[in-house]
C-alpha cells in the first residue's frame, strides 16, 4: 500500500483517543495521571487505566479528528470516512473495562468508497457553525463540504458543496462545471485539465480573533510534485465569523471604495477581484445575522451568516505558487503542509477609535505580518516559506471574455530556511512525516517520523523579520535580508528517538513509520505529548517543560485585585507565581518481577533440575547456572541501583529546596510582624500616629469616608440654592444653548458707549459675519433716504444727464415699488431679528 498520512491519536479536554485496531479505539481516560501507576502498571483489582470504543469499521483507521464542539468523532480509512457521535466526558469516568459502543455515521456512502480515490485529509472548518462542518479531500483534488446535523440523517449523506479542482483549474468562467464525477461515471480526459495529486491539505488559519480577515477561509493544498494551491473564500452555506472578521471586512470594502480611481496603471484581473470583493462584503453587510443560543446558555450568543451568493459560492483556485526562483527547479515530495496565518492589521480595524479599544485589541500581538507556508517533505525535511502578497477572495468572471486574457505571472513564496530531520541513511521506503500543531504558540510546531518526534520554533526571528516588514525605507533592505536568512536560527529540538535497539531483537522490518503526534496543556497531565509507531502497540509519551512564555504569563489568583489602579497601590509587585515542576515518575525497575525465577526453566534442562533441589555439587552446569544467575542479577541490580540513585539525589534536592522555602517563609513573616507591630509612614495623626499598622490604615480609611461624605453634603446645600435661584435645574442642552446665545449676542450687538471702536471688541476683532450684518443695516438706511427724495421730486419727466433719454413715468413707477419693496422687506427682516434678539436675552436674564 501507498505510504499516507497517520493521525490516529486525537484530544478533547482530558480525554485522549488513540487507534488500537481496525475496529476499536483506546481511550487513555486520564491513564497517564501519576496516581493511576501501580506497581503492575494497572489498577490493584485488576482493571485497565484505559476504555476501548467501539465503532462499526471494517477497515484499519488511519485518521481520527475531534470536533471543535466535542461532539464528533471523525474516523478516516483509506477511502472511508465515518463520523461518531462521542458521549459525554461523565461516560469515561466508569471504573469499568467494558467497550463503549460508538453510534457512528458513514459520511457519503456512494462518494467515499474503494472504488473513488484515496481520503487524504479531513478538516474541520474554522468558521463552521458551532465546530459542525467537516472538509474531506482525496488525492484526485476534489473537495467537499459536509455540513453535519445530528437530527437530519441526510447531512451524512451528501455534501452541500464539492468542488473538483483540477477541472476548476481549467476553467475561464462561473458557468464551467466543476463538480467532481459520480460514482459509475467515466473520467474524462482534457489537455486543458491539469494532474493535480493532493498530499495534504490544511486551513490557513483556525478561527482566532487576532489572525488576518481571509485566513480562517483559505484551505491550501499541497500536491505529491511538490505545488501549492489556495482556495479562498471556501464557506459553508452557513458560517460564524470571528469576532473581528466582519469589521475588518467592512474596513477593507470601505478602505477600497475611498480609494478608487481612475488608474490605468492597475491590471484588469486586479480592478476585477477587488470589484469581486466589494460585492461579496457588499452581500454580507446587507444580511441580518442570525443569533443562536449556545448550549451552556452562559456564553455570548453565536452569530450566523449566510454565505453570500454574489459574486459565487465557488472561488477561483488560485496557483501553483513559485517556491523557488525560475533558474532553480526544484521538485519536492512534498507529504504535509502547515500554514501560520498573519496577525490582523490592528491599526486599519481601530482607525478613529479610542486608544483603550485598540490596545486591548493589539494585546498579544507579536507575531508576523506575513503568512509562513510550512512544507514538509518525504525525506524529513521542513521547507519555510513567506507569502508576502497575501491571499485575498479571488473568483471567476461571470461568463467567459472572448479574447481571454494572458495568464498572470504566478505569486512567489519566499524561500526562508530549510531543515533536516532524518538521517539520509536510514530513510524508510513508506517514510511519510507529518505536522502536529504547539498548543502555546502558532510559531511551534511538532514533527513526526519513523526516527522520532522533532520541536520547531519560529519565535527566534520573527521579531526581526516584523521589524524589516514593517520598515518604510529601502536602503540597505536586501543586506539585512540576507543577513537575516544567513542567521535565521529556527529553534529545533529533538523529543522522542524512536531508537531499533529499544524494541524486540527480532523485528527486522524496515518499513515502519510513525503516527502524528498529539501535544496538549492539562492541569493534570502537563505539557503532554503522545504518539506511537508501528514497531510497538504502547503509545509514547513525554512530558515537556513549559515554554518561558507560557510560564510569565500564568494567570495569578491577585491579578484580580489589582486590575483596577484606584482601588489598591499603583507600584505593589505582585507575588512571584508558582512554577510547576513534573511530578517524579518512578521508574518500573522498582516493580518489575525478577527473571531469575524463570532463570531455571530457560537454562536448566528438564532432567537436571532434580538436582537443584538436593546438595550443590561443585560441576560444570552448577557453574554455568550460577555464572548466568550472576550476569541477570548484576543486571537487574545495577538499573535499580542507578534509579534508587536517581531518587536519593531527588530526595535530597528537594529537603534542601524545602529548607530553602523555609528560610524564605521565616523572612517573609518576621517582615509581617514587623508591618503589624509598627512599620509605617510617619505621623499622620493621634489615629495613625498610634497603634497597629491595620488602626493607621483603618483611620486613614474612616477619614477619607468622613471627608467625602461632608463633600457631598456641601454639593447638595448648593443645589438646592442654585435651583431656588433659577427655578429647575438647566439641562445640559439649554446650558450648551445658552452658551450659544452669549457668543451670538456678543458677536452681533454693537458696544455701549466708552467701549472701544465696534470692529473691535474685548481685544479681538469681530467676525466677517457681523461686519456685514452691520454694513447691511447702514445701506438699508442711506436707500430709504434715497427713495424718499426722489418720491417728493414730482411725477415730471426728467431726462438724464447721462444719456439723454426720456424716461416714462411708468417705468419710473415700477422702479420706485420695486426698491420701496425690498426696502420693506430688508427693513423687516431687520427688526425681526432685533426682536428675537431682545426676547432672547430677556429669557436668558429671567
Amino acid at each position: 500500500m501507498a505510504p499516507a498520512r497517520k493521525l490516529m491519536a486525537a484530544a478533547r479536554d482530558k480525554n485522549i483517543w488513540d487507534r488500537g485496531g481496525r475496529s476499536h479505539i483506546e481511550d487513555e481516560w486520564e491513564s497517564l495521571r501519576k496516581e493511576d501507576i501501580k506497581q503492575t502498571g494497572a489498577d490493584a483489582e485488576g482493571g485497565q487505566s484505559y476504555r476501548v470504543l467501539r465503532a462499526p469499521i471494517s477497515e484499519q483507521i488511519r485518521q481520527l479528528s475531534v470536533s471543535p464542539n466535542g461532539q464528533f468523532l471523525a474516523i478516516a480509512t483509506s477511502h472511508t470516512v465515518h463520523v461518531a457521535i462521542l458521549p459525554a466526558s461523565s461516560a469515561f469516568e466508569e471504573n469499568t473495562a467494558s467497550p463503549i459502543k460508538l453510534k457512528a455515521h458513514t459520511l457519503g456512502p456512494t462518494t467515499h468508497v474503494l472504488s473513488q480515490a484515496p481520503v487524504v485529509s479531513i478538516l474541520w472548518h474554522p468558521c463552521g457553525v458551532n465546530g459542525t462542518c467537516l472538509v474531506t479531500v482525496t488525492a484526485e483534488a476534489v473537495v467537499r463540504l459536509w455540513e453535519l446535523d445530528r437530527s437530519d440523517r441526510w447531512s451524512f449523506d451528501s455534501p452541500s458543496l464539492a468542488i473538483d479542482l483540477q477541472k476548476l483549474d481549467a476553467a475561464t468562467s462561473q458557468t464551467d462545471n466543476v463538480a467532481p464525477r459520480r460514482m459509475g461515471d467515466t473520467r474524462e480526459f482534457s489537455a486543458d485539465t491539469g494532474d493535480i495529486e493532493v498530499a495534504s491539505a490544511c486551513f490557513g488559519g483556525s478561527g482566532s480573533p487576532d489572525e488576518s480577515v481571509w485566513s480562517a477561509m483559505t484551505l491550501w493544498v499541497a500536491t505529491n510534485d511538490g505545488d501549492v494551491y489556495a482556495l479562498c473564500p471556501l464557506l459553508p452555506s452557513k458560517w460564524q465569523p470571528t469576532a473581528t472578521q466582519i469589521a475588518s471586512l467592512s474596513a477593507a470594502a470601505v478602505a477600497w471604495t475611498a480609494a478608487q480611481t481612475p488608474d490605468e496603471s492597475v491590471a484588469d484581473d486586479k480592478i476585477h477581484t477587488q470589484n469581486c470583493q466589494y460585492e461579496w462584503i457588499s452581500d454580507i453587510d446587507a444580511q441580518v445575522p442570525l443569533l443562536v443560543a449556545r448550549e451552556d446558555n452562559v456564553s455570548v450568543n453565536d452569530t450566523i451568516y449566510n454565505r453570500p451568493k454574489r459574486p459565487g459560492s465557488i472561488p477561483k483556485l488560485q496557483g501553483p505558487f513559485q517556491l523557488f526562483p525560475g533558474s532553480l527547479t526544484d521538485f519536492l515530495d512534498v507529504s504535509d503542509i502547515r500554514v501560520i496565518p498573519s496577525e490582523m492589521d490592528t491599526e486599519e480595524l481601530m482607525l478613529g477609535e479610542d486608544d483603550d479599544s485598540e490596545q486591548d485589541l493589539q494585546e498579544g500581538n507579536g507575531g508576523l505580518s506575513a503568512a509562513v507556508v510550512c512544507l514538509l517533505t518525504t525525506d524529513g525535511r521542513v521547507h519555510l516559506f513567506l507569502d508576502l502578497d497575501g491571499v485575498e477572495g479571488q473568483w471567476l468572471p461571470p461568463k467567459a471574455p472572448k479574447n481571454p486574457p494572458p495568464s498572470p505571472e504566478p505569486s512567489e513564496l519566499v524561500l526562508l530556511e530549510g531543515l533536516d530531520t532524518l538521517d539520509p541513511e536510514n530513510i524508510n521506503e513508506n517514510e511519510w512525516p507529518t505536522f502536529s500543531p504547539d498548543p502555546f504558540s502558532r510559531y511551534s510546531f511538532f514533527t513526526t517520523h519513523s526516527q522520532g518526534v522533532y520541536f520547531f520554533s519560529l519565535n527566534p526571528w520573527i521579531n526581526r523579520l516584523e521589524e524589516e516588514l514593517q520598515n518604510t525605507g529601502t536602503a540597505g533592505t536586501d543586506f539585512r535580508i540576507k543577513v537575516l536568512r544567513a542567521t535565521a536560527m529556527t529553534l529545533r529540538e529533538r523529543i522522542l528517538s524512536f531508537d531499533q535497539d529499544r524494541f524486540s531483537s527480532d523485528y527486522t522490518d524496515s518499513s515502519s513509520s510513525a503516527n502524528a503526534c498529539v501535544v496538549l496543556h492539562d492541569s493534570d497531565l502537563g505539557y503532554f505529548l503522545l504518539t506511537s509507531t508501528d514497531r510497538n502497540t504502547q503509545p509514547r509519551t513525554a512530558l515537556l517543560d513549559l515554554p518561558i512564555s507560557a510560564i510569565i504569563n500564568v494567570e495569578t489568583p491577585f491579578d484580580n485585585y489589582y486590575s483596577n489602579p484606584y482601588a489598591y497601590p499603583e507600584n505593589d509587585a505582585l507575588l512571584t507565581s508558582h512554577i510547576a515542576r513534573s511530578a517524579y515518575e518512578p521508574p518500573s525497575t522498582f516493580w518489575n518481577t525478577s527473571s531469575l525465577l524463570s532463570l531455571t526453566d530457560k537454562t536448566v534442562p528438564a532432567h537436571r533440575r532434580r538436582t537443584l533441589t538436593e546438595e550443590i555439587r561443585l560441576s560444570a552446569a552448577t557453574l554455568d547456572l550460577i555464572t548466568n544467575a550472576h550476569r541477570l542479577v548484576s543486571g537487574e541490580t545495577h538499573v535499580v541501583q542507578t534509579a534508587a540513585a536517581d531518587l536519593f539525589n531527588r530526595c535530597e534536592r528537594m529537603v534542601r529546596e524545602l529548607e530553602e522555602q523555609i528560610r524564605k517563609a521565616r523572612e517573609i513573616t518576621f517582615l509581617a510582624d514587623e508591618l503589624e507591630n509598627g512599620g509605617g509612614d510617619g505621623d499622620t495623626g493621634d489615629v495613625e500616629g498610634s497603634g497597629t499598622a491595620r488602626d493607621r490604615l483603618e483611620g486613614r480609611v474612616r477619614k477619607a469616608r468622613d471627608r467625602q461624605k461632608g463633600l457631598e453634603e456641601r454639593m447638595k446645600v448648593l443645589k438646592r440654592k442654585v435651583s431656588k435661584l433659577g427655578g429647575r435645574e438647566l439641562s445640559e442642552r439649554e446650558k450648551e444653548y445658552l452658551r450659544e446665545l452669549e457668543g451670538l449676542e456678543r458677536a452681533v450687538q454693537k458696544p455701549e458707549d466708552g467701549q472701544d471702536d465696534w470692529r473691535v471688541h474685548k481685544g479681538r476683532s469681530m467676525e466677517p459675519w457681523s461686519l456685514r450684518f452691520e454694513e447691511v443695516k447702514g445701506l438699508s438706511k442711506e436707500l430709504v433716504e434715497r427713495a424718499n427724495k426722489v418720491g417728493e421730486k414730482g411725477d415730471g419727466q426728467k431726462r438724464s444727464e447721462q444719456d439723454g433719454w426720456a424716461i416714462p413715468n411708468e417705468v419710473r413707477k415700477r422702479k420706485v415699488e420695486q426698491v420701496q419693496w425690498m426696502l420693506e422687506r430688508e427693513s423687516a427682516l431687520v427688526d425681526a431679528v432685533q426682536m428675537r434678539l431682545e426676547r432672547l436675552a430677556v429669557g436668558v436674564i429671567s
